[in-house]
């Protein structure tokens, strides 16, 4: 917010007498927010100087199809548009120099591809080919990926697995480093990569440069970790599902002494009804988005509430918990995401099939909540959304 500072206040400077220092300091940090615009009390400045172009709905498609596409919402005029991709299953974005990547798996062959697109007019630059079906992409470097992937036995269940190291310039993969039991989402901090890996209830802790694992952390009580964000405090937060006698929760860890330091505990079972984006980290905000969003299959351990779980990185606290809108047409969360820019929470959900439950073959709907989860707007996705990112540019 801009000062009132007169100009004319200004005009008088080279008579003012200012004699103390401390006085003297005070009068040109006044002086320089009525030039600069900025405020003295924690507004976000890169924040305040950027704009949302666009806010980019995966809609994941129904699995048998392989139909996944993009749905661009732009924030300014109000108005959705469906953009059809060559991707099959999408299972996250990423967002990485000035490219946005579409993690998707690849039914006929049980394995996957990244494929980027430029962030202005989303055009395809590149698509890499993965052996097994990706979940997640980090990056660990300018030119370096690494992409989380999934083992399942004949029985579905899940098996130690791998992270795929992408070349980033010819984009391929160079390498494959064993980590446990159904990889998730990763963050990468001091030279270090966090991976969760959801069936075991531990991290793997990758060397970004040998890439190779340093070790595997237990994580006490933590029900199914699968989200990994790191904060502005640099804190590796991972958010653990819970699920029957566990709590869901938040674990804050050094990233150094590798040491769990505080945890949140949430209000209910952690998860996407699409298996896809359950949690946001808003580095704008300092703040952490989790959704409850599995009502329909009621009790552990996935039962969920329809609620988003809003938790303060900076004072590690939970700061609000919303209950979404109810409407009989719409069930169920899919995935959440805050524009820090407009404060704007955006959360996904699915049309109604006729027995009551959530149907996986038809456009969903974008709700537009405000920061008390009151909707403010609302707009059609494509099929089965299932991740939000957002697009942004300087003014």
């Amino acid at each position: 917010m801009r000062s009132s500072f007169s100009s004319s206040v200004l005009a008088s400077l080279p008579n003012a007498r200012l004699r103390r220092p401390a006085v003297w300091i005070a009068f040109l940090a006044v002086a320089a927010l009525s030039l600069t615009g900025c405020d003295l009390f924690g507004s976000n400045d890169d924040e305040g100087r950027r704009v949302t172009t666009d806010v980019v709905i995966a809609n994941s498609g129904n699995f048998s199809a392989q139909d996944g596409s993009l749905t661009l919402y732009n924030p300014t005029d109000s108005t959705a548009a469906l953009k059809d991709i060559e991707v099959a299953f999408i299972n996250s974005l990423a967002q990485h120099n000035g490219r946005l990547f579409v993690v998707d798996n690849t039914a006929s062959d049980n394995a996957g591809k990244i494929t980027s697109f430029d962030t202005d007019q989303l055009e395809q630059i590149d698509q890499i080919s993965n052996p097994r079906p990706p979940r997640y992409v980090a990056f660990p470097g300018d030119d370096k990926g690494y992409i989380t992937n999934q083992r399942f036995d004949e029985n579905f269940n899940a098996q130690p697995s791998t992270v795929s190291v992408v070349d980033l310039v010819d984009n391929s993969v160079t390498k494959q480093v064993d980590v446990g039991r159904s990889p998730q989402g990763m963050g990468v901090a001091g030279g270090k990569v966090f991976v969760a890996n959801a069936a075991d209830g531990t991290l793997s802790v990758l060397d970004a440069d040998a890439d190779t694992v340093n070790t595997t952390l237990s994580l006490p009580d933590c029900a199914s970790p699968k989200s990994v964000f790191v904060d502005e405090e640099n804190e590796v937060a991972v958010v653990c599902q819970g699920g029957g006698e566990q709590a869901s929760e938040v674990l804050f860890l050094s990233p150094i002494e590798e040491t769990i330091k505080d945890r949140v505990e949430l209000g209910a079972p952690i998860g996407s009804a699409n298996a896809t984006q359950s949690a946001y980290y808003s580095e704008g905000a300092e703040e952490l988005y989790a959704i409850s969003g599995v009502e329909t299959f009621g009790g552990p351990p996935l039962g969920g509430t329809g609620e988003i779980f809003r938790v303060d990185t900076d004072t590690n606290v939970l700061d609000a918990t919303l209950e979404v809108p109810q409407d009989d047409e719409l069930v169920n969360l899919t995935a959440v995401g805050y524009d820090a820019v407009t404060q704007d929470l955006y959360v996904t959900r699915l049309p109604v099939d006729d027995a009551g439950g959530p149907l996986f073959s038809a456009d969903g709907t974008a709700l537009i909540l405000d920061r008390s989860g009151d909707e403010v707007t609302r707009f059609e996705t494509g099929n089965t959304p299932g991740h939000i990112a957002f697009l942004r540019d300087s003014q």
